[in-house]
């Protein structure tokens, strides 16, 4: 009997140790699973961080900004207006927002947020309210035609506030550009760029000053920042040579239309599909110095046919925010029908911002009831059928065909 029961308890305990050791197998080969997978998730991982930061340096180079092609030397590049362009806006907006802050420096304190409407529609105007500009800003001057004499006795340039001078930039060509604030802004960091401000200068458009401004744009970093010219008869406000400098960190209408090549390769003209017209000259980003040159004289070319003309004119230069196109820099050229004798404060006026798709409004009320057909009708009436003589006229300068007939006087 004993043994019988020895016998069984040896079978049980047999029994146990068998199930304890299988189920102790198990959960050791569980383990070295969970432990090797682990060590393949620890050897794979730095495969696929360098596959994610590979992928996105690839997808990031199509939006890098290209190389200039090298014409000088890294020491003498140094030097160029657009390598000081970044540290010139920097210093700028610092110096801006601090004398924004001094009572009565500026006509009015511009409010950081302001009221503002995208239009409803195609196209994407902005407006936004600004009544203090209307109510405050100086009295427009009343500049006879497109080839002025300049006024000395005349509000001009030169009878600013020294503390209105953020900086002067006396590296360009020899010619000193004054930097001033504009005490009625549309926006922040809003500048009065003037050259050679002590040779009182008309506000025609000279080879100098349209090669600054360009220069200065294809140094930048910030595609948020913008120029502009109104010229005699396009709501110039002065007659003495400036262009504005502005902050807009949008895209506007004209960022986004679409272009049809007309000349050279570089010029062009807004497609027949949009409902405006201008001229478009593109300064690509490894252009060198030759190209910019040849691009410039053109431009200036044409100024100075409108002027002889007597077409105002406006001029909006911003970055091309086109993906795959940081680094060029777009000039677009309007051309208008009509000259403006002076400013209407109280109505919708068209200069070079309006035309470009930002569309500052005196009062409420318009900015509440502008609509994207209005805009447009009142920008087709004042460019009119002048653009139609622009696309020719400067397809006749790129190409370099004889320009004899073109000295003679345009009927509209």
């Amino acid at each position: 009997m004993y043994a019988r029961t020895f016998r069984k308890l040896t079978q049980y305990y047999c029994d146990a140790w068998k199930l304890l050791s299988a189920r102790f197998k198990q959960a050791t080969a569980t383990e070295l699973v969970q432990r090797r997978n682990s060590w393949k998730s620890l050897v794979t991982l730095p495969v696929f961080v360098v596959a994610r930061s590979v992928a996105w340096k690839v997808a990031m180079a199509s939006e890098e900004k290209p190389k200039k092609k090298r014409t000088q030397s890294k020491e003498k590049y140094v030097t160029t207006l657009e390598a000081k362009a970044p540290h010139y806006l920097n210093s700028l907006k610092v110096r801006w927002e601090q004398l924004h802050e001094i009572p009565g420096l500026f006509a009015y304190q511009l409010e950081k947020t302001r009221q503002s409407r995208v239009l409803p529609g195609k196209y994407q105007f902005y407006t936004e309210l600004n009544p203090d500009r209307t109510l405050k800003r100086r009295i427009p001057q009343t500049i006879e035609n497109l080839n002025p004499t300049f006024k000395p006795k005349q509000f001009n340039f030169n009878k600013v506030d020294a503390l209105e001078v953020m900086m002067t930039i006396d590296d360009v060509d020899n010619t000193d550009v004054q930097m001033i604030i504009n005490r009625s802004p549309l926006t922040r960091f809003h500048t009065v760029v003037c050259p050679d401000v002590k040779n009182n200068l008309v506000q025609r458009i000279t080879a100098h000053s349209l090669k600054f401004c360009i220069s200065f744009m294809r140094g930048l970093d910030d595609s948020d920042i913008r120029m502009g010219y109104n010229s005699p008869g396009a709501l110039a406000s002065v007659n003495h040579l400036h262009f504005h400098l502005l902050y807009l960190p949008r895209d506007l209408y004209i960022n986004n239309v679409e272009l049809q090549e007309l000349a050279g390769g570089y010029v062009y003209r807004l497609s027949q599909s949009m409902p405006t017209e201008a001229i478009c000259v593109v300064f690509e980003a490894n252009d060198d110095e030759a190209e910019v040159q040849e691009k410039v004289n053109n431009l200036q070319k044409l100024a100075n046919w409108m002027c002889g003309q007597n077409i105002p004119h406006n001029l909006f230069i911003t970055q091309d925010r086109r993906p795959g196109k940081r680094g060029s820099v777009q000039v677009f050229v309007f051309a208008r029908s009509h000259y403006c004798v002076n400013k209407d404060l109280a109505d919708f006026n068209v200069g070079f911002c309006e035309l470009a798709g930002y569309i500052p409004v005196g009062n409420s009320d318009k900015l509440d009831n502008l609509t994207e057909p209005l805009v447009i009708k009142r920008i087709r009436e004042v460019t009119g059928t002048a653009p139609q003589a622009l696309y020719t006229r400067m397809k006749q300068i790129v190409d370099g065909e004889d320009q004899s007939i073109w000295d003679q006087p345009l009927t509209l």
